[in-house]
């Protein structure tokens, strides 16, 4: 838990400086650590696993909808191709533009259609990497 606080405290000072955030969960099984840090319109799920930080972020409304910050910015900017960002940069790009992130999970009539065609952006960045999905 110790190095997922430390790199909490040194990339998400945007986050624990804003009093709308709180943590909501935390989690270790000595191999990978999780927190869970709660505002009114995004929930920031951050997890160091093998060493390596993984962030998704979340609707509050809808928790269980959680997406990579690279899907995100993908969606807002209506670029083609997914571009995967190490995560200090994703982190970055995240402070920079957290009103944008707020924003487009703030309209609650049509959350769940946001939620829909983020997750169909991110079945289609999969169909392009390794073609259709079998039916079956």
């Amino acid at each position: 838990m110790k190095p997922l606080l430390e790199s909490y405290i040194r990339y998400f000072d945007f986050l624990y400086h804003d009093p709308r955030y709180r943590f909501t969960d935390s989690r270790t099984d000595g191999m990978s650590a999780s927190l869970t840090v709660t505002g009114p319109t995004l929930t920031w799920l951050i997890a160091i696993e093998k060493g390596q930080l993984q962030l998704s972020i979340s609707p509050t409304r809808l928790p269980s909808n959680g997406y990579w910050i690279s899907l995100i910015r993908q969606y807002i900017y209506g670029h083609e191709e997914i571009q995967y960002l190490p995560a200090s940069e994703e982190i970055e790009w995240a402070r920079e533009n957290i009103g944008q992130i707020e924003q487009l999970f703030s309209d609650a009539p049509n959350l769940e259609a946001t939620c829909d065609k983020l997750r169909d952006l991110l079945r289609s960045n999969a169909e392009k990497q390794w073609g259709p999905a079998a039916s079956g």
